[in-house]
């Protein structure tokens, strides 16, 4: 078992550190060079750069360490420490990774390329169960103290932080940084969601046993059954639960809607499916989830 921990640590730390170097790369050959801007804490260290010529690399340390400081309690101990990590390295590569620049004669390469390498490497970070700290901490202490929810101080502070960037950089290049901005979120979903991001049904149907036999038959898919009432009429309700990967979406609204067009259907968005038939968790994650079980029951009893 300590050594499948320990290995999945080594896991961690690799793609933490490749993280770094990729989130560097965004910074120094991509960004910079082109005078783009970033949103949060990395956002204002450059604004910080083009007006007064103090290297990111220690602004992002020493604002991240002290925000830290502030909000360590947000993180569990691992994340944490891997937080710590993550941070030194990025600050390190900041450094190294200074040679080359990327400056394209077609102006959306550039905040297209370093949207790509900046969200695989905050993807990779957070996958190695570390964060970039800054804006994600400072948007938790928003929520406690100032009852704004986390994707709104998240959006609060990127606002904040490009939009007055615009006198410094100009309005072309804010314009490029949110089209950054805009890549680098969607490359962060791939990077934790995959390629095929599961959906999952919640159908109600006088027909349901029609339909769960022709999406079991058609799509090979099973079904959960789910005892339900309704709250005004008092009845009795078959709920079919489903989950399905996105190509598959539409084929189950048909079937549905060829059954029984009066059935009341919900479709959400699922972040992570494990288990039997979509995938089961390999021996390192099981031991690193055990592991994580352990000090959470281990804290709770100290405390």
């Amino acid at each position: 078992m300590k050594t499948i921990v320990t290995k999945n640590r080594f896991k961690n730390l690799l793609l933490i550190v490749i993280g770094a170097v990729l989130y560097s790369v965004s910074v120094n050959v991509f960004t910079v060079p082109n005078g783009l801007s970033e949103g949060g804490l990395t956002g204002f260290s450059l604004i910080l750069f083009y007006l007064i010529d103090i290297p990111p690399s220690y602004t992002i340390f020493i604002i991240n360490i002290f925000i830290l400081a502030i909000g360590y309690k947000f993180l569990d101990k691992k994340t944490l420490h891997y937080t710590l990590v993550a941070n030194g390295i990025i600050s390190v590569m900041l450094l190294l990774v200074t040679r080359y620049q990327f400056i394209p004669e077609t102006t959306l390469l550039a905040p297209i390329g370093s949207g790509i390498f900046m969200g695989a490497g905050i993807g990779l970070i957070m996958l190695g169960h570390g964060t970039t700290a800054g804006s994600d901490i400072i948007a938790k202490l928003l929520e406690k103290y100032l009852g704004i929810n986390v994707p709104t101080g998240l959006l609060l502070i990127d606002v904040f932080i490009v939009v007055p960037s615009v006198f410094i950089i100009g309005p072309e290049n804010v314009f490029l940084t949110l089209i950054n901005l805009f890549i680098q979120s969607k490359v962060i979903d791939f990077m934790l969601e995959g390629l095929n991001p599961r959906k999952s049904f919640f159908i109600i149907s006088e027909k349901y046993s029609e339909i769960a036999d022709a999406i079991e038959n058609q799509l090979g898919r099973g079904i959960t059954v789910l005892d339900g009432r309704g709250y005004y009429t008092r009845e009795k309700k078959n709920i079919l639960y489903i989950i399905i990967s996105r190509r598959e979406v539409l084929p189950v609204k048909r079937i549905v809607a060829a059954i029984d067009p009066n059935a009341f259907m919900t479709i959400s968005h699922v972040q992570e499916v494990a288990g039997e038939g979509f995938t089961y968790l390999s021996p390192e994650e099981q031991a690193e989830r055990i592991t994580e079980a352990e000090e959470e029951w281990v804290k709770e009893q100290n405390s």
